[in-house]
């Protein structure tokens, strides 16, 4: 017998697809329509009690104020239950809509499909209605519904992240993926293109454990961005563009009533217990669900007061981030945390193996790590902590002569950036000076000084010779100054700053300077000599000697010698008027495993003027220096070639009338003379 079609099963698959979205909460949702189908078989409701820290997360992805959710949290939180899986039942049941999920592979997404979104979607009876009766359109890594809206389970490629529009992208366990997709970039950054053509209703979601180490082992935190996270790249960066929302108990003592975070630096490892660091009361372990049933997610900027009420103004933005530590997450016991990272670290006492510890402290505890080595490095003492009384502008009196650095800064904020370092026997060094000179010799529109330019304007340099080249500085001796032995100039930066780093030479040499002045390079190989001189043919049909220096091995000696704390041999003495600004640039740089130095902020100057400064001593064959019978620029004061009277050195300004208003500074702001 022929089998006909029900126009009544007609009629309601066409109403399905033009039913308008049910407006209800996704945490709602999730609670109403999905069922949880455990490891072992067992079926149950997704309930906002078991985890309640997920209730405003995923209940941020079902409205327009938010473009992306990022949720940073330890294994054992039901993250993925909630965020991926209950926003999945909430847009098939409410909101029909095309979405993609990105798990870290072919083999995981495959995984993912059939033992968490089959079945969920087949245990689910409401959701289960929902899918498409047609075989084919149900697949391991598709899915199709009656209303038409389709999903895709698949992996980061450039294939997958490309072309199609979403409503939605839901990016699980974020942290494995790599960090950049087949060239194109990296994962959130691609699947955030995906969900625009949807405007305000687009969401894509970044959920993880932290799984990338920490990049700056001197990092602290800022006391104005208490919720921000040490520099890291993957979930953490993301969490950081967002608002910072930080998961807070409040403590049960009657007298106290203080809000803080269940977290790694408010836990007891002796005891295994949370404690309130405002009373310093132990928390139970029996009274963790009911303080995460009281829990309340906080924003950076704002806080809590005894009464629960929300004070302070949140970080704005269009990313709405999370980040919860070990202690909150619902299915983990805090024995088990404090056994875990206590096996760890014996794992690693005996082995040096730190895999171990990295997991635990990355998957069970919810945070990011910081390698050993670089943890050590970070402990040693702080150069600023062995910082010296020393004047500014005065030779010690161990040193015998004087080198400069200059760095050469381009764009909006051009300048040069001069840090001057006195040089002693065994190569003691004293920093004694820096600045920057940020005005040129030329006069700009309203008058003044105009800005200096290094890349455009050839004259610019003009001021490197009159301001340090020909800079002098007092010393113990009455009356007697020394000058710079030898200047050495960063040719790197803008194009056209290497070409006037050339002309600057050679109009140096011309003035018989060329003695005084050498134009530097970091060499880009890894296995580069430290220092190597080479001859560069330019159009004047004149060499400019250039200084090829592996910057790797010169930060390598400048730091063990700034590390040193008793005087002599090598060691890099630093003044006490150096601001915080110049630790910050010290700071600025942490040494990989193979040798290579990575730039970790923004600001390096100090190091890399150091590390030059050590190549302008080098250049000058100080590591060969008899120093029973040096040079006679490195002999004392009394005896050096380098030195000048007060008396000679006013008489030389002032035979050089063009230059003495640009090279004259006042004291205290670079005068370098009495």
């Amino acid at each position: 017998m022929a089998s006909y079609g029900s126009a009544r099963m007609i009629r309601m698959d066409v109403a399905e697809l033009i039913r308008p979205p049910r407006r209800i909460k996704p945490s709602e949702a999730a609670a109403e329509y999905m069922k949880v189908v455990g490891g072992d078989g067992t079926i149950r409701d997704w309930s906002p009690e078991a985890t309640p820290y997920m209730v405003e997360p995923l209940d941020c992805m079902g409205g327009r104020k938010y473009d992306a959710v990022v949720f940073v949290g330890p294994a054992r939180t039901g993250k993925t239950n909630a965020l991926v899986d209950g926003y999945i039942a909430y847009e098939v049941e409410c909101d029909p809509s095309d979405g993609l999920i990105i798990q870290i592979s072919e083999d995981k997404a495959r995984e993912f499909s059939k033992k968490r979104i089959d079945r969920m979607l087949n245990h689910s009876p409401a959701l289960a209605k929902r899918l498409s009766p047609r075989g084919h359109d149900n697949n391991v890594h598709d899915k199709i519904f009656r209303a038409g809206n389709y999903l895709g389970i698949k992996w980061p490629s450039k294939n997958v992240m490309a072309s199609s529009d979403f409503k939605f992208v839901l990016i699980t366990d974020f942290d494995r993926l790599p960090e950049d997709v087949g060239g194109e970039g990296d994962p959130f950054t691609l699947a955030s293109k995906r969900t625009q053509t949807f405007g305000s209703t687009g969401m894509t979601l970044a959920e993880s454990s932290p799984g990338r180490e920490i990049t700056d082992p001197n990092w602290r935190q800022p006391a104005d961005c208490p919720h921000m996270a040490p520099p890291t790249t993957g979930i953490l960066d993301l969490y950081n563009r967002g608002d910072r929302r930080r998961w807070y108990w409040q403590c049960p003592q009657k007298q106290c009533r203080e809000w803080f975070q269940p977290n790694r630096e408010n836990f007891n490892l002796a005891s295994k217990a949370v404690f309130c660091p405002h009373c310093g009361a132990e928390i139970s372990q029996a009274e963790k669900k009911r303080l995460n049933m009281a829990g309340r997610w906080v924003p950076e900027g704002c806080s809590l007061t005894a009464k629960g009420e929300m004070i302070g103004t949140p970080k704005g933005g269009r990313i709405a981030s999370f980040w919860m530590e070990g202690p909150a997450a619902a299915f983990q016991t805090w024995a088990s945390l404090a056994e875990k990272l206590e096996t760890a670290s014996e794992t690693y006492e005996l082995t040096r193996s730190e895999k171990a510890l990295k997991t635990v402290t990355n998957v069970d505890w919810g945070l990011p790590y910081l390698p050993r080595a670089m943890l050590d490095d970070a402990a040693r003492i702080s150069p600023a902590d062995n910082a010296e009384d020393f004047e500014r502008y005065l030779v010690p009196a161990q040193a015998r002569f004087l080198t400069a650095a200059v760095d050469v800064q381009g764009g909006q904020n051009a300048r040069f950036i001069v840090q001057v370092h006195a040089h002693g026997p065994d190569r003691e060094e004293w920093l004694i000076d820096r600045y920057e000179i940020k005005e040129s010799n030329r006069e700009g529109l309203d008058g003044n000084p105009a800005p200096i330019d290094p890349a455009s304007y050839p004259e610019d340099w003009d001021v490197i010779t009159q301001k340090v080249v020909e800079a002098t500085y007092r010393t113990h001796e009455e009356g007697q100054e020394l000058r710079i032995r030898r200047t050495i100039v960063d040719s790197g930066g803008e194009e056209g700053v290497t070409e006037n780093a050339y002309r600057w030479y050679l109009k140096c040499a011309q003035n018989r300077l060329a003695h005084r002045v050498r134009v530097y390079k970091g060499a880009s190989a890894r296995n580069a000599p430290l220092i190597k001189e080479s001859k560069v043919p330019t159009a004047a049909k004149a060499d400019v000697p250039l200084l090829i220096c592996n910057p790797n091995l010169l930060k390598d000696a400048v730091t063990n010698a700034a590390r040193r704390t008793d005087n002599g041999s090598s060691r890099l003495h630093f003044p006490r008027w150096l601001g915080a600004w110049f630790w910050d640039e010290w700071q600025s740089e942490v040494r990989q495993p193979d040798g290579r130095w990575k730039q970790v902020r923004k600001r390096n100057e100090a190091l890399d003027l150091a590390g030059m400064n050590r190549a302008a001593a080098l250049s000058l064959g100080v590591a060969k220096i008899r120093w029973d019978k040096p040079p006679a620029w490195a002999r004392p004061v009394l005896e050096n070639s380098e030195r000048v009277s007060r008396d000679e050195r006013r008489e030389m300004q002032a035979r050089q009338p063009h230059s003495r208003k640009k090279t004259e500074f006042k004291k205290g702001k670079g005068f370098k003379g009495a």
